[in-house]
């Protein structure tokens, strides 16, 4: 899955993952995440996520990188944020009050051009890879990540060969096999979800079950 098919979704308007109001999981676990006082919060694949204001609030700093500039102007467009631009490696990153966005691959990104990150939060990226780039993905988050930065996952597990991603199922075995050598893994939630409610999914052939994941993943010392 190439990098050219999420642009080709943002300027079509075939954007049906983005999730209105954000996320529940973050406003309710917040307090209890291990994190400094006014962290620095990462946002890989960030799409236009509502999650970013919030955070804006509730943390020290927040940066995302995103693919789609249509997303990126989107995001400051309907918050009424007038970002100032700039350029480095390829990226354009887009600033604002406390929020900024850096427009491009996110494998490529330069993560030394950024203060420490406190917290990755992966709202639904992780599983919008395909499983070929799911490595490389995780390798690219350790890589962002020191000794006390935690992240926090959210995933969806589903019988793969009922319906194509994305999303794709990523079960809590293959998180474990990407993680779990150097990072303890917390259940925060884990959500059997009514797939009558998910129409798009159905109509895609999902009929058995779906399961939501929210982790919290700590290093453990060994970085």
């Amino acid at each position: 899955m190439e990098l050219s098919y999420w642009q080709s979704r943002w300027e079509k308007g075939n954007t049906g993952f983005h999730m209105p109001g954000g996320y529940p999981g973050l406003r309710t676990h917040w307090k209890k995440l291990p994190l400094p006082q006014n962290p620095h919060v990462f946002v890989p694949l960030c799409g236009k996520t509502e999650d970013m204001i919030w955070l804006s609030s509730n943390a020290g700093r927040v940066t995302g990188v995103e693919i789609s500039e249509k997303a990126v102007r989107e995001f400051f467009h309907e918050n009424g944020l007038e970002p100032q631009t700039s350029s480095f490696a390829g990226f354009t990153i887009y600033k604002s009050q406390n929020i900024e966005i850096w427009c491009g691959d996110f494998q490529k990104f330069p993560e030394h051009k950024i203060d420490p990150v406190d917290l990755i939060y992966d709202k639904a990226a992780l599983v919008a890879l395909p499983e070929r780039m799911r490595a490389s993905y995780c390798r690219k988050a350790k890589e962002l990540s020191h000794s006390k930065t935690a992240l926090l996952l959210h995933h969806f597990d589903y019988n793969q060969n009922e319906m194509p991603g994305p999303p794709f199922s990523v079960p809590l075995k293959e998180v474990e096999n990407y993680f779990g050598s150097d990072y303890k893994i917390t259940l925060l939630e884990k959500n059997s979800l009514d797939i009558e409610q998910f129409q798009k999914f159905t109509k895609r052939g999902l009929k058995s079950y779906l399961i939501e994941y929210l982790l919290l993943l700590l290093w453990n010392g060994k970085k």
